[in-house]
């Protein structure tokens, strides 16, 4: 299984999945902040990401740890 990376601002994030924003919008076209950040815990997310009109929702990729 491959996962798909994405860096930003110095810091790498596995794609977990990404999604179209409308999913989420009230009728105003606003971002229903409190059902994309349910769907965010739901898919054990950490952040939200934006690219090519789309979100991504991300975790932190952890730095190794070399074990001596």
């Amino acid at each position: 299984m491959n996962k798909e990376l994405i860096e930003k601002e110095g810091t790498l994030y596995e794609i977990i999945v990404e999604v179209n924003p409308t999913l989420f919008s009230n009728s105003n076209g606003s971002i229903n902040q409190q059902v994309l950040g349910m769907y965010v815990h739901e898919h054990q997310g950490e952040r939200v990401l934006q690219r090519e009109g789309k979100f991504l929702i991300v975790k932190v990729v952890e730095e190794a740890t070399v074990i001596e």
